[in-house]
């Protein structure tokens, strides 16, 4: 078992042309998983499956720079990596690891929402036509009113699976015979938009205050602290025997009428 934090990026076409925000950066937890795995000589197989929250947070920024509401992205997944392990270093009681893996994840929950309090921004010029009347456009910018909670989107509005590629290191303790300790941490990129096709049409046609469409994608660092049992399998004689000698074949004559000398040769 297994349990760590995640960090999020999210990278949106529609918000980075969009100056009424900024990126936040936090830690996310990612609470359990189970990891199942086994190990040869220079490389081994993993697979694991777990729970990540992802979507990264973006302040809303004023006309003058200053922070006065949020928008929230959470994506809740049972992500499901499988993974290759290449060792570099291989002890007894101690191997570190470069990996690659592919990862379907599983929607769990989705939702993307907007709070602000009363503040002036600087709404995008074809957003002026829909403004609602509490809405009051000035000079400088709109005055807009307080938003609690608006819902930007629903968990209908995402796809109901992801498939992320990532890379990264692994290291593995044994502090037993039975026992071992791993800390792995990986980088993760996610091949889809996060977002339904009718979501993203719909934004592509519909007129909205506080988004702008585009293409969005989800990446995310992983640290994982685990602990697991695992068990020693012995070689059999005859991989053992070919483990030491490389061959358990026997010798056979280059030539195909000659054979090994049975006697001593005359003096």
């Amino acid at each position: 078992v297994y349990s760590g934090m995640t960090a999020s990026y999210t990278s949106d076409e529609g918000i980075k042309k969009d100056p009424r925000y900024q990126g936040q950066f936090e830690a996310r937890f990612a609470p359990i998983g189970i990891n199942f795995g086994v190990d040869y000589e220079r490389f081994g197989l993993m697979m694991s499956s777990g729970l990540v929250n992802l979507g990264q947070n973006f302040y809303l920024v004023n006309n003058f720079g200053g922070q006065d509401g949020l928008r929230e992205v959470e994506l809740k997944y049972v992500n499901v990596p499988i993974a290759l392990k290449f060792h570099l270093v291989h002890f007894t009681a101690f191997k570190l690891s470069a990996l690659v893996s592919v990862s379907p994840a599983f929607l769990l929950e989705g939702k993307e929402t907007l709070s602000h309090q009363q503040t002036k921004l600087q709404f995008p010029e074809e957003a002026y036509s829909i403004l609602p009347s509490n809405y009051i456009v000035e000079y400088d910018g709109v005055l807009a009113p307080e938003v609690n909670n608006l819902i930007l989107g629903e968990k209908k509005d995402f796809k109901p699976m992801q498939l992320f590629a990532g890379a990264g290191f692994r290291t593995d303790w044994d502090p037993s015979n039975n026992w071992r300790i791993s800390l792995d941490f990986r980088v993760n990129y996610g091949i889809f938009d996060p977002r339904s096709k009718t979501y993203t049409d719909q934004q592509e046609s519909t007129l909205s205050l506080y988004t702008m469409p585009g293409e969005r994608r989800d990446m995310f660092a992983q640290i994982t602290l685990g602990i697991s049992r695992y068990i020693e399998i012995e070689l059999s004689e005859k991989e053992r025997k070919k483990k030491l000698n490389g061959t358990t074949k026997k010798y056979r004559p280059q030539y195909p009428n000659s054979r090994p000398r049975q006697s001593k040769p005359k003096e």
